[in-house]
């Protein structure tokens, strides 16, 4: 398969977004909202942050450094988006599946309790 007939595929032209890559950054931004909220009040009820580093982070400066490590990860992927646009599925895919499995695993962990 040529790159034009992929790009007809993913519905991708040069300097465009795919409707199915579209629904993907929506996807993350939900994610990211929600893993916010999620674990600002699973700490508020007296859980912890399990990843050290992060743990480290919102010790020190609270839960802007989890908002700057998601803008940190966004800027990253749309870096990564603009750079090889023939891969921008890619970029929020690999922002979105495992901050939709996190927001998973925390609203599964707070209703448990």
């Amino acid at each position: 398969m040529d790159s034009s007939a992929l790009d007809e595929y993913l519905g991708t032209v040069p300097g465009s977004v795919s409707d199915l890559e579209l629904l993907l950054w929506v996807l993350v931004c939900w994610a990211l909202v929600l893993d916010i909220v999620l674990t600002a009040y699973g700490l508020s009820i007296g859980l912890v942050e399990r990843n050290p580093l992060m743990r480290q982070a919102l010790e020190t400066f609270g839960l802007a450094a989890l908002g700057l490590a998601k803008a940190g990860a966004v800027a990253v992927a749309l870096v990564f988006r603009f750079l090889w646009p023939e891969y921008a599925i890619v970029a929020p895919l690999g922002l979105a599946v495992p901050w939709v499995l996190a927001v998973l695993a925390n609203a599964a962990l707070l209703a448990s309790l």
